[in-house]
């Protein structure tokens, strides 16, 4: 499989810093109760949001693997089918069944 820049470290750091950062700002906070509420929401959504970009970004990797892998399984396939055609045009007997 190809390396794809290390996204599942990107995710690791990324939920642990956001952890660190959540704790920093509790206790470090010189603001009311609720601005500080109103505060950890708003970065509770951009770390939702950008979860969501990391999980697309994840996902159109995916896909592009599992083509990858369709597209080789039809070329074997051909190329099977291709040697059993020249296995018979040279007078073989006992040709294999091809496997669908």
């Amino acid at each position: 499989m190809a390396d794809h820049g290390g996204v599942d470290t990107f995710i690791a750091g990324f939920l642990i810093g956001g952890v660190i950062g959540a704790g920093a700002a509790l206790l470090l906070a010189p603001a009311s109760g609720k601005e500080t509420r109103e505060y950890l929401l708003k970065q509770a959504n951009v770390a939702i949001n950008s979860g969501k970009d990391e999980f697309e970004k994840v996902r159109e990797i995916i896909r592009e693997e599992v083509a990858r892998v369709v597209e080789g399984g039809d070329a074997l396939k051909e190329a099977f089918r291709a040697g059993v055609e020249t296995f018979k045009k040279r007078g073989g007997e006992d040709v294999p069944q091809e496997a669908e």
